[in-house]
């Protein structure tokens, strides 16, 4: 069996017609893929075992019947919803979403999101069916993404950096109009969104774990100006840095 998780239109039909128990078996059986399923109200109704530690969990039974704000901070909050309501309304797959999740220590990391409608025996959509990929648990998360690979790579070496556009086109080998494009088609975003937003995942980790001033850790993450750290950390974390550093060490 190939490594590669096969998201084509004949995955998804085979897939839509197993019935909940056989789908989670299926999603167990493979060691680097989150699963879980939620119904329409977007409860939990099943995850696999490695979901259950990305929650913070250690049985199935605690997971069924909560929902997102149990287990998600409020700024991921919407976004998730958002998607779930895409794929219950319309009946349409989201593949290969690059997005930040959340961790059980508070930190976030990025991972490879699909989310398919669940039907029942009427072919009536009862819920959604999610499976990520973990970025540093899994280097097969990396394969349909490997000119971008390089990429993220730099970034992930010198973000602390001045990184210009023309630089990272460079290492994909394209064009700067073709990597934007490109760059956009598999992270929804531009890659100087993406970079900021490398940038504050860096600045909420070590707001968790040193005594270093705002001002410091927005210039070790490559912010110069503290102003426009505090609104863009705000702007994704919903809360200013400060308040995000104490509320997770009161934890």
């Amino acid at each position: 069996m190939s490594n590669e998780m096969d998201f084509s239109d004949s995955f998804w039909e085979k897939r839509r017609q197993l019935d909940p128990s056989s789908i989670l078996a299926l999603f167990s059986a493979l060691g680097d893929v989150y699963f879980f399923m939620k119904d329409t109200e977007g409860r939990f109704i099943g995850a696999n075992e490695l979901q259950l530690e990305k929650l913070g969990l250690e049985s199935e039974q605690d997971v069924i019947g909560k929902t997102d704000f149990d287990f998600f901070p409020s700024y991921m909050i919407a976004h998730y919803a958002k998607d779930d309501a895409h794929v219950i309304k319309t009946g349409n797959p989201i593949l290969r979403r690059v997005e930040l999740v959340a961790n059980p220590d508070g930190s976030v990391s990025w991972h490879i999101t699909s989310k398919f409608p669940l039907y029942d025996s009427c072919q009536k959509c009862v819920g959604i069916i999610g499976v990520m990929r973990d970025f540093d648990r899994s280097n097969n998360a990396w394969q349909p993404y490997r000119r971008m690979n390089a990429v993220v790579d730099y970034i992930s070496d010198h973000y602390a950096e001045a990184i210009e556009i023309v630089d990272l086109a460079n290492i994909a080998s394209l064009s700067v109009s073709q990597f934007e494009r490109r760059f956009r088609t598999v992270f929804q975003q531009t890659p100087s969104r993406f970079l900021i937003r490398y940038r504050l995942t860096r600045a909420s980790q070590i707001l968790m774990q040193s005594e270093d001033t705002l001002s410091c850790i927005a210039q070790e993450v490559g912010f110069y100006d503290h102003s426009h750290f505090s609104r863009e950390f705000q702007k994704l974390f919903g809360m200013a840095p400060s308040r995000y550093r104490k509320a997770h060490r009161a934890r």
